[in-house]
């Protein structure tokens, strides 16, 4: 099969035949050929649309597929955003934990040493408290022996030996 130049429109019409004895009718094969001119010169332009409008429709394709490729890195982008705030987000959690944990043992650390301190200064007081009290009955039981002794003295004791049997006893 041999495959024949592409004719056109324009080359159909100015086709020459070649005359015969009892041939074709020249105006009807004119007529043909102008019907096939112009049909031939439709199926022409209506290609030369397709192809437009093909390459319309590759470059929208192509634009399309551009865009979903910016959609896509977008995305991607934001999720491995979204995946590193959502990492630094458990970080500084951990971290905020961590020192809560530490101010809340230095906390108990404090209030342990405060109430000792508070124990401590409790003691001290009820070692004052049995100090002044044990003062007070001293004084009381001197102040006693000293009224006995006034009394006595005015029944004839004598306070100088009163405070010499006091020193030795």
């Amino acid at each position: 099969m041999t495959t024949r130049k592409t004719l056109s429109p324009i080359e159909i019409q100015s086709n020459e035949f070649r005359r015969v004895f009892r041939g074709l009718d020249p105006e009807e094969v004119r007529l043909f050929l102008q019907a096939v001119a112009e049909s031939h010169q439709a199926l022409i332009m209506e290609k030369t649309q397709l192809a437009q409008s093909a390459e319309h429709l590759q470059a929208a394709l192509d634009e399309f597929r551009r865009r979903e490729n910016v959609l896509k890195d977008a995305l991607y982008t934001a999720q491995r955003t979204a995946d590193e705030v959502k990492t630094q987000a458990m970080r500084e959690a951990q971290s905020i934990v961590q020192e809560a944990q530490v101010r809340g043992e230095a906390y108990v650390q404090q209030a342990k040493l405060r109430a000792h301190q508070m124990e401590r200064s409790i003691l001290d007081l009820k070692l004052e408290r049995e100090n002044a009290l044990s003062a007070f009955r001293d004084l009381a039981h001197r102040t006693q022996n000293l009224l006995e002794v006034l009394e006595g003295r005015e029944a004839g004791v004598n306070v100088t030996t009163f405070y010499k049997d006091k020193e030795n006893s």
